[in-house]
Order: C-alpha cells, then sequence, then structure tokens
C-alpha cells in the first residue's frame, strides 16, 4: 500500500495507524515478562515532544528491557517517522488521529445498521443515514449564518475570528486565545532575521518542560514547536501569546486557514485534474450561499410581527411566479451550465463479472481467541442450556409435555435433596457447637 500510494498520490503523506501497531504489541512481545513496560512504550510514543526525546526514552527502555534482539521493535522504530506523532504532527491532518476516521464512522453506522439486516432493509437504513448527515450538515451551515458567539473579551482578533470562523471551530479558538491570557514569553535569542521565546509550562515527569516560539521576521510568520498550527489548523496559546505582545491586532491572514471559515465550501471549486478554477462569482455554489443568506435575513426580521410577515409572503408568491413564467430550470441551467465549472460526467454501465463474493480479511490468532471466548452460544430461557440451536419459545422440553414432565420432575428431586443436604449440614453444625 505504501508503494502504490506514493506512485498514484506523490503529494500524499501515507501514515501508519498507531492503534494497529500498539495492539501488537501482546503479540510479539510476552504479555506477562513485558506487562509493566507497555506503560513506557505507550508514555515514549505519545508524551515525547520532540524526536530526540522520542529517540532517547525509546532507547532507554530498551535497554532495560532487554529488548535489543527483538526484529518486530526494530522494524517499528525504522519506520518511526511514519506513525510517531512527533514525527509527524507538522502534517495537516484536521486534529483527527490515524484511526479516528474509521472508529467514528464505525459508532456512527452502529447506531443504524445492524449485522442481522437484509439487503433491503440495510439500503433504507443506509439512505436514512445519509439523510440525517445532511440535516446535520444544514442544520450546522444554519447556526453559522444566524447566529453569533459570545465574546469573552475586548480583543480584536476575538471579535475579527467570530466572524470570520465557524462557530464549532471558534469555540476550539476562543479556549485557546483565553489560556493565551496567562502565560508570557521570555526573549531568549535575538538577531537580525529571527527571533525566539520560551514559554515555561511547569514539570512534567520531574521534568521542566518549555515551548519555543519562533519569529521569522523577513516571512512575518510565527511558529511553535508544539506544531498545532501545522496539524490543526488552529492558532495554540502560544502563538497567541507572542501576536498579544505586538498589540491589539487582528489575527494575520497567515494564521487563518480558510478550510475553518465559513465560506470554505463555496470559495473552491476543482475541475478533473484537482486545479482550483477562478470565477467563482457565478457558481451555483456562490449564489445558493448568497441567496440562502438574504432569505434568512429577510424571514428573521419578518417573523417580529403580521404585517411584515404577509408582505414577505406575497412578494415571494410574486417572485415564484415570475421566475416560474420565466421557463424556470431550463434558463436557469443554461445561465449556470457556462461558468458554474459543473462538468457532466459520462457513466456508463460496468463490466459484468461473475459475483463469488469478497473474501475474509485473515484474522491472526490472538483475535480469533478473543473473539471465541467471548461467545458462549445461544442461551435458552426455558431449559437453562447453554449452547443448543433453539430458544424459549422452539425449546423441545417445553413442547413436549412428556419432557417437560421429566424435567419437572427432575427439578424439583434436585431441590428436594439439596433441601434435604441444608438440613442435614444444619444439623451436624449445631451438635458440634459448644455452646449449644
Amino acid at each position: 500500500m505504501t508503494k502504490a500510494i506514493a506512485h498514484s498520490l506523490p503529494n500524499t503523506f501515507h501514515r501508519y495507524c498507531s492503534w494497529h501497531i500498539l495492539e501488537k504489541f501482546s503479540t510479539y512481545l510476552n504479555v506477562i515478562t513485558y506487562r509493566d513496560f507497555y506503560k513506557d512504550f505507550r508514555q515514549c510514543i505519545w508524551e515525547s515532544e520532540c524526536p530526540e526525546e522520542f529517540e532517547r526514552k525509546w532507547v532507554t527502555i530498551i535497554e532495560k528491557a532487554s529488548l535489543y534482539d527483538n526484529d518486530w521493535l526494530r522494524s517499528i522504530f525504522e519506520m518511526h517517522n511514519r506513525w510517531v506523532p512527533t514525527y509527524v504532527n507538522h502534517i495537516f491532518s484536521a486534529g483527527m488521529s490515524s484511526s479516528q476516521r474509521a472508529e467514528s464512522s464505525h459508532a456512527f453506522f452502529k447506531k443504524y445498521v445492524l449485522k442481522k439486516n437484509l439487503l433491503m432493509d440495510f439500503i433504507l437504513r443506509f439512505n436514512k443515514v445519509l439523510a440525517h448527515q445532511c440535516h446535520e450538515e444544514l442544520a450546522a451551515d444554519h447556526v453559522d449564518i444566524n447566529e453569533k458567539p459570545i465574546l469573552k473579551s475586548l480583543l480584536e482578533m476575538e471579535k475579527q475570528m467570530a466572524e470570520i470562523y465557524t462557530c464549532k471551530i471558534f469555540l476550539k479558538f476562543q479556549d485557546e486565545l483565553w489560556q493565551s491570557l496567562v502565560t508570557m514569553p521570555q526573549l531568549v535569542h535575538e538577531n537580525d532575521t529571527h527571533k525566539m521565546y520560551t514559554i515555561d509550562r511547569g514539570p512534567h515527569d520531574d521534568v521542566l518542560r518549555a515551548q519555543e516560539i519562533s519569529y521569522d521576521k523577513g516571512l512575518n510568520y510565527v511558529s511553535c514547536s508544539c506544531k498545532k498550527f501545522e496539524s490543526q489548523g488552529i492558532p495554540c496559546r502560544y502563538i497567541l501569546v507572542f501576536l498579544r505582545l505586538c498589540g491589539n491586532i487582528p489575527l494575520p491572514n497567515k494564521h487563518i486557514m480558510k478550510r475553518w471559515t465559513r465560506v470554505a465550501k463555496f470559495q473552491m471549486i476543482s475541475d478533473k485534474q484537482g486545479v482550483e478554477v477562478s470565477g467563482m462569482g457565478s457558481s451555483m455554489l456562490m449564489w445558493q450561499a448568497k441567496l440562502f443568506q438574504i432569505a434568512s435575513k429577510v424571514i428573521d426580521k419578518a417573523i417580529t410581527n403580521e404585517e411584515s410577515s404577509v408582505i414577505v409572503n406575497d412578494s415571494l408568491k410574486g417572485l415564484l411566479e415570475k421566475l416560474n413564467s420565466l421557463g424556470g430550470s431550463k434558463k436557469s441551467g443554461d445561465m449556470f451550465g457556462k461558468d458554474s465549472n459543473v462538468y457532466d460526467t459520462a457513466l456508463k454501465d460496468p463490466s459484468q463479472v461473475r459475483a463469488n463474493g469478497c473474501g475474509q480479511r485473515l484474522k491472526m490468532g490472538k483475535e480469533i481467541a478473543i473473539k471465541i471466548a467471548k461467545y458462549r452460544g445461544r442461551h435458552c430461557n426455558g431449559c437453562g442450556k447453554i449452547g443448543e440451536s433453539h430458544d424459549k419459545r422452539n425449546c423441545p422440553i417445553l413442547n413436549s409435555p412428556h419432557k417437560l414432565g421429566i424435567f419437572l420432575h427432575k427439578h424439583r428431586r434436585l431441590n428436594h435433596n439439596v433441601t434435604v443436604l441444608l438440613q442435614q449440614v444444619n444439623i451436624r453444625e449445631l451438635r458440634d457447637d459448644p455452646r449449644v
């Protein structure tokens, strides 16, 4: 897969899933012998803030556990620049972990789709999932257009980003801005081209941690060693601390990612080659956003009194009749057809192949053993047996009067024997008790 992605998508960074790598620790390492070192490995992977710290901790753990000859550990260390967070946090990932996309999709679809669903039932439920996602997206767009978040300070950049960011992203930015008010950087180095600041974050594992802020005077760009802006697209609190030192100024455009803005969906349309197309003023998406925003403002003002509502209602009806008289969809389609940059793709029937089913994923012995251990078999609430192929509705004992009588007789005799045995035990205890 790595070679195929590098060949087909040369500008894409292929990041390995850290969850699957950590899941194999118990397969390639003895669980009992190296159980205490598993926590050390996790801390080394997730809490290292720079490559030097990761390599130093990794070597320390290997020496302590005497795992010099483990080929699997050596192999995953050689490809550490593909999965260890401190080596990949300079790549934009929208703040998602390597397995978050699959995990969130699985959790979402489990609310609607079950393993026992038939094919037709699955299609209906899947369409319901898509409708739910479209509804959630429209609801989020409505909130971004009509609602304004509450500001916590008088800073110019907070007021600025409340108008630019979506509401969800602005809350994250506001939290970083609020945290920046309680920190103060220290200048440690300055020359003609750069400035270097540090911010103490307090001790961690008896080690004093500090964040480094670098300012490039030529590019007028601020970067932080935490790489949060590079990986998530939101300026971290340490970058905001430096910008506050420059005065009550707006956030520079270099630190505003268009992906998180309210107009992100309407500002970029690409052609078949993935190249951004210019001339966006007449695109259908742009017109849809403009008209939706105007209509939303008109409705919000009209519903305040009865007279305004009647005026808007009559005007919209007249406008709709006028649009219908113009020929409606045909002319509007011609108007947008030239400049909308939406290409019609000719779809052909797929090649007919014999469907033999899809092969199942190969499972390791550990996964098979866990699945077998979890499955106890069907439990019948009638006869109480486990692992049978029936339940209470078609239990052969309950449906057969003769077998049911024998079953009840055995249970009565068993209960009687247990009662007699308990009585004998109580009598013996009374005899042996010296107080009696």
